[in-house]
């Protein structure tokens, strides 16, 4: 699930000094200085990724050939049927692969004989995420929602773009396609793209690599020794591990997309809130789950079909989103346990809890959720299932595990992660400006903004430059 230490060592992470004091400082001074900013884009982000994945940078190009090449010839033969099926075969088949072959032979098929074993297939780092992008762009010029980008370099640009090509978030072509033929970058922008990024910084190093340590080294625990605290103790340190590991890249990538005059969709809404698994999901990874309703969901009839057509949607885009997040049973037992959720409170939980008192139903909600991400963060299917079992039946043992994997510091960052998780800093942030004047005009608030980012990506870079444990965990999805 997490990069190995080979793997980080060779991917050029976004907290990482390479990425922070190198690669950024010299593609930002390229791109406002030297003109032809497309390019620019491309060319850095071609060597992002060349320094992560090697020569496997020829699967990204063809990925964009393939979209590049089905809106050529849909300019000349118009939206045939034929051509989009071409494409979406073609961009499966890599993605079917690279990510799935071995799990449907090794797992499913069992075809693997005496003598003859399956050539294990390389992963490439963030397939899932730039294979989605350009079936997107398919879909939507093939529905004549977005006409044809005659340059490849703009497609190109499009897939490849580095900010958000190895873990997201997934980006609508129709969102960047006036932006990649002609944008302004204001520095109003710049000022949002700064604070956004070093916000996604401080939530990564600050708080979910902190989180890591702990989650990493108790799940890491043999069976025998893990106990009824020990199991809560991670489980809840990966629950705050993976949202502010995932929506601190998501708010990286968005911060480089204002800094680069790009708009990208907000990806998650403080899903930890939540009063159902339905509004869960409505705030978890906002552009997945919208991708896979307007590509998936309604494609299968949506609700069009009556109730029962309906459920089995549902369960079958979650079972699908299971699959795309992970080759192994735990992932897909993941998507269809989210799936069975949402039909439950479809057949008339949902209303059930509108009417309960708020924090029951958030505590509904919250229950459902970390045991969810027990079987995301497994190793295997008996070891979520010892872990669930132990949070629900009550386990005596040694709990001093929790003590060698936790510290001060740890600590704080379970504070900050409470505090961050809801709205309550956010609100009271804007509360305190309102009430000092610092919202009155747009000089006092960025001032206040660029004071907060400043001091966060120092003390962000403290930790970049003194850590050695720097896991990201949606980079090999």
């Amino acid at each position: 699930m997490f990069l190995s230490r080979r793997e980080q060592d060779q991917t050029m992470l976004f907290t990482s000094p390479a990425f922070l004091f190198l690669f950024l400082p010299l593609f930002l001074l390229s791109y406002f200085l030297l003109g032809r900013r497309n390019i620019i884009i491309l060319v850095f982000s071609l060597f992002f990724y060349f320094y992560g994945e090697g020569w496997i940078v020829a699967l990204l190009a063809v990925s964009v050939l393939i979209a590049w090449l089905h809106g050529r010839l849909l300019m000349k033969y118009g939206a045939q049927k034929p051509l989009l099926w071409a494409a979406l075969i073609l961009q499966l088949g890599m993605l079917g692969y690279f990510k799935y072959s071995d799990f449907f032979v090794a797992d499913i098929f069992r075809i693997e004989g005496a003598g003859w074993t399956w050539p294990e297939a390389l992963l490439p780092i963030g397939i899932s995420f730039f294979i989605f992008q350009g079936l997107s762009y398919s879909f939507d010029i093939h529905r004549g929602n977005h006409k044809p980008a005659r340059s490849l370099i703009d497609v190109a640009t499009y897939v490849a773009m580095f900010p958000q090509l190895i873990a997201g978030p997934i980006v609508r072509y129709g969102s960047v396609a006036r932006a990649l033929q002609t944008r302004s970058v204001r520095p109003r922008n710049i000022n949002i793209g700064i604070y956004l990024f070093c916000c996604g910084l401080a939530q990564k190093m600050l708080i979910a690599n902190k989180l890591a340590i702990t989650a990493d080294g108790l799940f890491g625990l043999p069976q025998e020794q893990l106990t009824t605290a020990t199991a809560w103790a991670a489980s809840l340190s990966y629950t705050g591990q993976i949202y502010f590991d995932f929506a601190g890249y998501s708010n990286m990538a968005i911060g480089l997309g204002f800094m680069l005059g790009f708009v990208f969709p907000k990806n998650f809404d403080h899903p930890y809130v939540a009063k159902s698994i339905t509004d869960f999901w409505r705030r978890w990874h906002i552009s997945m789950t919208s991708w896979f309703r307007d590509y998936v969901y309604f494609p299968l009839g949506g609700n069009r079909g009556g109730s029962f057509m309906t459920y089995r949607n549902l369960f079958l885009v979650f079972l699908i989103s299971g699959l795309w997040h992970g080759a192994a049973w735990t992932f897909v037992l993941w998507g269809m346990y989210h799936g069975a959720f949402l039909v439950i409170e479809r057949l008339g939980l949902k209303k059930v809890l509108a009417n309960l008192w708020s924090p029951v139903a958030w505590a509904y909600t919250f229950i459902v959720a970390v045991f969810g991400w027990v079987l995301f963060r497994a190793e295997s299917v008996p070891q979520a299932l010892d872990v669930a079992k132990k949070m629900v039946f009550p386990t005596g043992g040694d709990n001093s595990y929790f003590f060698l994997h936790s510290g001060p510091d740890i600590w704080i960052a379970m504070g900050l992660a409470v505090l961050f998780a809801s709205s309550f800093v956010e609100d009271t942030g804007v509360k305190l400006m309102n009430k000092f004047g610092l919202r009155s005009t747009h000089a006092k608030a960025t001032a206040v903004k660029m004071t907060v980012a400043a001091v966060l990506f120092v003390l962000c870079a403290i930790e970049v430059l003194s850590s050695t444990y720097n896991p990201f965990i949606y980079f090999r999805f």
